[in-house]
């Protein structure tokens, strides 16, 4: 999910006279009333691990000007969301106990309907258990299976960025969920991980080098576009000058976004 936020022209002359433009990369076209104001392969190191993405920040000039600083990024994370689902893969896959529950999982299929984020796959827990004293070989009690489709809403709320469950979708395909209803363990572990998720600053809070300029959240969006690229676009917003877009253009060409 963190890597969901991972995870993001130059004009020709010739005879003196300029050159057609080539089209701006989807990810770079600036938002209505904003003037592009950082643009190129980025450095991102979120929870660690490092990759190069597309990213632009563009601002409201005119506010800048009175202010108060606005500023949207803009990426396109297409090439991550493999990455994401082979994160989802693996974690699923981590829930393993000798004597307790094991879960697997199908590759995970992940889109983007409604600015939300979409997760579906196809599911299965098993509860081994090892006798009353927990020292005999593990045996399996019961085996369910099914499909599962979750929509997470992500939304800001008092400057931080939060994520919360949307819908959840669950058909049994195999097992009668005696002892482990599907929908129960599930709810479960969702709950727990957006806790986990939403408690953490490194994702609620801006990356820097915005906050190092106190710039808070104030939305977050996802698109498909036309071509298929997944495009994200987040807003913040700060008190300031506009040479506080000077130093996080520099940042961002030395440090690039971290957490």
């Amino acid at each position: 999910m963190r890597n969901a936020l991972a995870l993001f022209g130059m004009s020709l002359l010739l005879c003196g006279a300029a050159a057609p433009q080539p089209p701006l990369p989807a990810y770079a076209r600036p938002p209505a009333s904003m003037t592009t104001f950082y643009q190129g392969p980025t450095k991102v190191n979120l929870a660690g691990r490092p990759v190069v993405a597309d990213i632009a920040l563009h601002a409201d000039m005119e506010a800048a000007a009175k202010g108060a600083l606005k500023i949207a990024l803009t990426t396109d994370v297409t090439k991550f969301v493999d990455e994401t689902e082979s994160d989802l893969k693996a974690y699923i896959a981590g829930r393993y106990s000798e004597c307790g529950e094991r879960w697997t999982s199908s590759d995970p299929d992940i889109a983007f309907p409604s600015n939300s984020i979409r997760f579906r796959m196809e599911l299965t827990v098993e509860y081994w258990q090892c006798g009353w004293n927990g020292k005999s070989p593990p045996s399996r009690l019961t085996r369910d299976g099914g499909k599962v489709d979750v929509t997470l809403v992500p939304y800001v709320e008092n400057g931080k960025l939060q994520a919360r469950l949307g819908d959840l979708s669950i058909v049994v395909t195999e097992g009668l969920g005696k002892y482990l209803p599907l929908e129960f363990l599930i709810k479960r572990a969702l709950d727990g991980e957006l806790k986990k998720l939403n408690g953490n600053p490194k994702f609620y809070r801006a990356p820097n080098p915005l906050y190092a300029e106190l710039f808070r959240y104030e939305s977050i969006a996802a698109k498909v576009d036309a071509d298929k690229r997944v495009l994200i676009t987040a807003r913040y917003g700060a008190n300031g000058t506009a040479k506080a877009l000077d130093r996080i253009a520099a940042r961002m060409k030395t440090e690039g976004v971290t957490q």
